[in-house]
């Protein structure tokens, strides 16, 4: 059974098969995975393992040859988990390695391809009423640049393009502008800086 403090991501994968996934908590507060097929019919799949009671998830699939998935969630010790799955090697756990932050924490996830099977990601997440986030250049993860005050509690969400070789993401949670606005920080031709800083209705 599904838990009532469960939050929810989804993603969908090009090709046959299981093509929309949904990753859930269950009661026992492991992350299940679910998965749809073109003819309709939902399978209960892949559990991913133990996590935080309340845990954010997020996920991306990366578009690549070969359908790959990133999931990320909280586990008890308040790090953030990277979890990885492709047609070859189904589930693993990521190389990823965040600072622990506090529990609950808001998490975002985008990826984008640099190259025809280079793919980067980045996540973000709420660390002491701080906006972080890793990046992921198609060899290793680091630490991002980006770091911006935000209210406690705040939720976080993402998005990403290419635009000519350099990808442009747009990342948007409440900075504490106008008391509770949403803010829109940009990434564009390589470097961060303030988009709208309350959007509309504030």
């Amino acid at each position: 059974m599904t838990a009532p403090y469960s939050k929810l991501a989804a993603c969908r994968l090009k090709g046959p098969g299981m093509t929309i996934r949904v990753y859930c908590q269950m009661a026992d507060n492991t992350i299940q995975e679910y998965g749809v097929k073109d003819d309709g019919n939902w399978e209960k799949m892949s559990n991913l393992g133990s996590a935080m009671p309340g845990t954010d998830i997020a996920c991306t699939v990366l578009k690549t040859s070969e359908p790959k998935i990133r999931v990320y969630f909280q586990h008890m010790e308040h790090g953030i988990i990277e979890k990885c799955y492709d047609s070859k090697h189904g589930w693993y756990d990521g190389a990823a390695k965040f600072p622990k932050v506090q529990p609950r924490t808001s998490i975002a996830c985008t990826s984008y391809m640099t190259g025809s099977e280079t793919v980067g990601i980045r996540v973000f997440f709420n660390a002491a009423n701080m906006v972080l986030e890793m990046v992921y250049d198609g060899m290793s993860w680091t630490e991002g640049h980006f770091h911006a005050d935000c209210i406690p509690g705040t939720q976080i969400a993402c998005i990403s393009w290419m635009n000519g070789s350099r990808p442009d993401v747009r990342v948007y949670f409440q900075a504490g502008h106008e008391i509770s606005a949403i803010t829109e920080y940009v990434w564009t031709q390589g470097r961060w800086s303030s988009g709208k800083l309350a959007l509309p209705p504030a």
